[in-house]
């Protein structure tokens, strides 16, 4: 494995953040001891022909949704085993779904189309079947039998689900299922019967005859050759006038117990300009949709200040979703229990007046029964009115404000109707702005012990795995850049508890399956890094490397101890009245396993001396003290650093005594701004210098260790001062400098010459 040198810009944003907090000191250290990030990993992987839409995974095979192509892989090695081929297909306005419109392939209106793969879903209720829709053939779905005896067969028996309507209902579609700019669609076993939940983009390029619904219930035939509403009240559309300027975009859908629900990203109003993020929830035996109701939901960044009310950051638009349970130490935190269902939601913050999302981040989790308690608290307040996309203004929905309901509960009645929230809820960002210069595109989460794992994935092709903890202290224990292209929403994990549990990540058209106990332990620089990598991931430090234990053949194998590393010292030397401060690089300062920094038991000594310790200015990466005084000069020093449970010794530092041999010039004018020369030995030594002449600052221009410069200050009168040189503590004083008056020019000789060069004499006195 080999992993460039250069760090990819905007990647690590814990890098970024120490970087900050040390205010530039010691980043080479810290580069150094931190996650390598750029290592290339070995992964089994599947390049397709276009990009992967939907993933799914049945028994021992994994199954691609592709613009016009379905694949089979084989789940251990990502082997391709069969392929279906969707499209191009020929469309034209006189050709039904299901119908071969190959001989109108001359006829004018013809037009050959992409099949761009908008739903992926495994039915086993009736028979083994793979039910897949496309954006060709008006949103219908076809499906592929899978024999028991081969479930990759996805060719032997491909059937349309398509039923012409009779007259009486020509207007209604339900066999159209899917819009090309976007859906999401959930499917359900209910009492005996399958039903599709699904939600659609849609604008005025649908025509009312394509009978496209903006959300709705249908029910899977019993014949299987296609689907059937309920009832008339089985969907409901954006209104006509309002879909071109009010587009919902559903990004998510689940089923908790009762309720269907689904995410959106639409704006906050009609009328407003600004995005929100949306929770949509309705019972799952409600074929008529008068259980719908929808709340904002907003990610949030809170920072407390002193004498100050909190200040908020909104993430107000969701990028991707993930439903599943909490592990022990995460569902002590949030208040939930070990069964219930947790949404974690990857949020972005949005640019203004937009829906389009920066690089700023945010990880919310929301407790599917905080949700539904929050829905039956505010049922019966103000902050409830109509769904004005679906009713318009004037509707007499509109005009009931009792809006009164049984919300608790799936005892729909007919009078009830669809309900809107504006009062939001709110969660913190999990990870306290760790991700907020990043733009996160995928989510997953998986138990190891009692801790809840998330899989996340970057608009850059970054994949990351991490503990999920309210407290925001965890950092990702992997971190690659997997591909060049965004990582996908869509994503399973499989086998979570066990040891060769993985995750599939698409990116583009490429899949690759990410084991869930990490990527060995290599990427990790330091001890303390090491060391502070979940349980799970087994590592441990070697020498000077971390490893799994199999992985060291010498025996010195440790999860416990990490010694302080030093990788650089500055200053190198200070003078002997001390008063410097030491700055010293490295890693693993005051290491502790709870992954807290903890110095109160280390100590620093120049030789046998003690270096007293900056708490408030030092860190793990870097360590800042003050150096006593001396009385003789002495070189190449050891600096030890002990940390009560190590030593490390380093040997660069050194007490001299800063002497001025010589100045020039010894005068100039009054005036100042002469560039004064101090020449002597080590005048770069300690932290600070100052030069000053009749009590003014000589404004250095530059340091060595053998010549000071600087510009000389003004005077008022011709006069001499001493020249004073203070390092640090020390305090120096040699020959003075004169002052004198300035010099004047009464005349320049000769006043005027050729273009070429001449000789002007000015004459002074």
């Amino acid at each position: 494995m080999k992993a460039p040198a250069v760090l990819t810009p905007g990647i690590l944003v814990l890098l970024f953040t120490l970087v900050q907090k040390s205010d530039g000191e010691c980043k080479e250290a810290l580069v150094k001891s931190e996650m390598n990030v750029n290592m290339k990993y070995q992964l089994p992987n599947f390049t397709a022909e276009t990009p992967i839409q939907n993933i799914v995974l049945h028994k021992q095979h994994i199954y691609l949704g592709a613009i016009n192509y379905i694949y089979v892989l084989n789940d251990e090695n990502l082997q391709k085993v069969a392929e279906y081929k969707t499209g191009p297909m020929l469309e034209h306005p006189d050709c039904f779904p299901c119908q071969d419109c190959s001989h109108k392939a001359n006829f004018s209106g013809g037009i050959w189309k992409d099949n761009v793969n908008m739903a992926l879903l495994v039915d086993t209720y009736y028979d083994d079947q793979l039910i897949s829709c496309g954006s060709i053939h008006r949103g219908t779905c076809q499906r592929h039998v899978l024999p028991s005896y081969n479930t990759a067969d996805i060719q032997s028996e491909v059937h349309c689900m398509y039923s012409p309507q009779a007259d009486e209902e020509s207007s209604q579609c339900p066999d159209c299922v899917v819009s090309a700019l976007g859906t999401k669609v959930l499917m359900s076993e209910k009492h005996r019967f399958i039903n599709f939940f699904v939600g659609n983009t849609i604008n005025s390029s649908y025509l009312p005859d394509y009978s496209l619904h903006s959300i709705s219930v249908r029910r899977l035939k019993e014949t299987q050759d296609g689907f059937k509403f309920l009832t008339d009240q089985s969907y409901i559309d954006v209104l006509p006038e309002f879909r071109d300027s009010y587009p919902i975009k559903y990004v998510y859908a689940f089923e908790s117990n009762d309720f269907i629900y689904f995410l959106t990203v639409q704006r906050e109003t009609l009328d407003a300009q600004t995005f929100h993020t949306r929770i949509i929830r309705f019972c799952s035996v409600d074929s008529g949709l008068h259980s719908y109701m929808e709340m904002p939901l907003e990610c949030i960044l809170t920072e407390k200040r002193r004498k100050r009310s909190p200040r908020e950051e909104v993430f107000n638009i969701l990028q991707a979703a993930y439903v599943s349970k909490p592990g022990a130490h995460l569902a002590r935190q949030i208040g939930a229990n070990l069964n219930d269902d947790i949404l974690y939601g990857v949020f972005a913050q949005s640019k203004p007046d937009s829906a389009e999302p920066m690089n700023r981040s945010a990880i919310c989790a929301f407790p599917i029964k905080y949700v539904n308690e929050f829905f039956n608290k505010i049922i019966n307040k103000n902050n409830v009115r109509c769904l004005q996309h679906f009713y318009g203004p004037n509707h007499e929905h509109c005009f009931n404000r009792t809006l009164l309901r049984n919300s608790s509960g799936c005892e729909v009645h007919s009078d009830e109707y669809r309900t809107e929230f504006t009062t939001a809820l709110q969660r913190v960002d999990l990870f306290m702005g760790q991700f907020n210069q990043v733009l996160l595109t995928s989510i997953s989460t998986f138990i190891k012990g009692n801790l809840t794992i998330a899989n996340l994935g970057t608009s850059e092709g970054r994949f990351m795995q991490v503990v999920v903890s309210r407290s925001g202290s965890s950092t990702p224990h992997v971190n690659f850049h997997l591909d060049s292209h965004p990582v996908s929403p869509e994503v399973i994990v499989e086998h979570p508890l066990n040891q060769n549990g993985y995750t599939l990540v698409v990116t583009g058209k490429k899949i690759t399956k990410i084991p869930l106990n990490g990527l060995g332990c290599v990427h990790f620089q330091s001890c303390s890094q090491c060391l502070a990598a979940p349980p799970f991931v087994q590592c441990g430090w070697c020498h000077d490397k971390c490893v799994r234990l199999e992985e060291c053949p010498s025996g010195t194998w440790t999860q416990e101890i990490c010694h302080p590393t030093i990788y650089e010292v500055f200053p190198t030397s200070a003078p002997l009245e001390g008063g410097t401060t030491l700055t010293i690089c490295g890693w693993d300062f005051g290491f502790r396993r709870n992954n807290k920094f903890d110095v109160k038991k280390t100590r620093i000594l120049l030789g046998n001396e003690s270096c007293t310790l900056t708490l408030s200015e030092s860190t793990t990466n870097m360590l800042k003290c003050t150096v006593g005084p001396a009385v003789n000069e002495h070189f190449n020093m050891s600096i030890i650093i002990s940390s009560g449970r190590g030593t490390v010794q380093y040997s660069t530092f050194s007490y001299v005594d800063p002497i001025i041999t010589s100045i020039s010039p010894s005068y100039g004018p009054k005036t100042g701004g002469t560039l004064l020369t101090l020449t002597g030995k080590y005048l770069n030594s300690g932290n600070s210098r100052h030069i000053s002449i009749g009590g003014k600052t000589c404004t250095l221009k530059s340091v060595s260790d053998s010549i000071l410069e600087c510009y000389t200050p003004a005077q008022t009168s011709p006069t001499e001062f001493p020249i004073k040189l203070k390092i640090d503590l020390a305090n120096r004083e040699t020959d003075s400098f004169s002052y004198q008056d300035d010099p004047i020019v009464y005349e320049i000789y000769p006043t005027k010459s050729f273009i070429r060069h001449v000789n002007i004499a000015l004459i002074q006195r």
